[in-house]
């Protein structure tokens, strides 16, 4: 469910002409959106898991749920993500990612040390579901990761830089679109040329 911020700046990207694609999924290829009303800059991206993660389903192994973590952390500090060129203040960060804790880990499984034989049960099921699941995965859309930013600007923003490239090499490239009070546009970012000017 998109938030009402972001949906006021898609339905103003969708009004000016723009092509908002969100459902599209395409390895390799990730969407920025870019507005700025007044102090205010407005930012979503939308990137493949297979790109961000290297995986499209829940973390299955330790390492995975690691990865993900680390991701989410990153995302929610803006750590190497996007860089404003202008004197702005992170104000707010949504993504989709979710964070689990490693408690519920360790709980589960003390609770298989006692329950062996229901466990085992479940477990069965568990894969039967999942091998369903991978099965209806594959016909269905693959998962994408979105981040949306809050700016708060004290002077004109006069572009950004996505620094996700280095951190991320299947990641080729990332359709921009971008509207201000300076004008409106269409880019596309990638390693060699990440920033985004207007």
């Amino acid at each position: 469910m998109k938030k009402p911020h972001i949906a006021v700046s898609l339905l103003l990207f969708s009004s000016l002409g723009f092509t908002v694609n969100a459902q599209q999924h395409v390895h390799g290829q990730g969407e920025l959106l870019v507005s700025q009303e007044g102090n205010m800059l407005h930012l979503q991206l939308v990137l493949p898991a297979a790109d961000a993660l290297g995986f499209e389903h829940e973390p299955e192994t330790t390492e995975q749920l690691n990865s993900q973590n680390l991701l989410a952390e990153r995302f929610t500090l803006n750590t190497n993500v996007i860089d404003v060129e202008g004197k702005c203040e992170l104000v707010n960060v949504e993504h989709t990612l979710e964070t689990h804790d490693d408690d519920h880990e360790s709980g589960h499984d003390e609770a298989h040390e006692g329950e062996h034989a229901s466990h085992k049960e479940h477990v069965s099921h568990k894969e039967h579901d999942e091998h369903e699941d991978h099965e209806e995965h594959e016909e269905e859309n693959h998962q994408n990761i979105e981040v949306e930013y809050q700016f708060h600007c004290d002077d004109a923003v006069s572009g950004i830089t996505v620094a996700l490239f280095e951190s991320m090499p299947s990641l080729s490239a990332i359709q921009a679109q971008w509207i201000t009070e300076r004008g409106q546009g269409l880019s596309e970012l990638s390693a060699g040329k990440p920033t985004l000017s207007w």
